[in-house]
């Protein structure tokens, strides 16, 4: 019984001192800006834009794929 107990013991001991001697976690690189763009809350609204001859359902959404310069409404051919 005594044995049971210290080798209970000791394997409690050692589960509690095993995240002391764990590496760290790497630091996270910084945001890339698919990460940023992720990060995009954009509504479920439909009001069209047009850019590079893509139609985007909203500006919010043409932003979030990186476009910086786009037309209100659909590109032409699109309904």
């Amino acid at each position: 019984m005594k044995k049971l107990a210290v080798l209970a013991f000791l394997a409690f001991a050692g589960a509690s001192c095993s995240k002391e001697n764990a590496k760290p976690a790497p630091a996270k690189a910084q945001a890339s800006s698919s990460d940023v763009r992720d990060s995009y809350n954009c509504p479920d609204v439909y009001d069209p834009v047009c850019a590079n001859g893509v139609t985007y359902p909203n500006a919010c959404q043409a932003s979030r794929a990186g476009v910086t310069s786009y037309t209100k409404g659909a590109c032409g051919g699109d309904i």
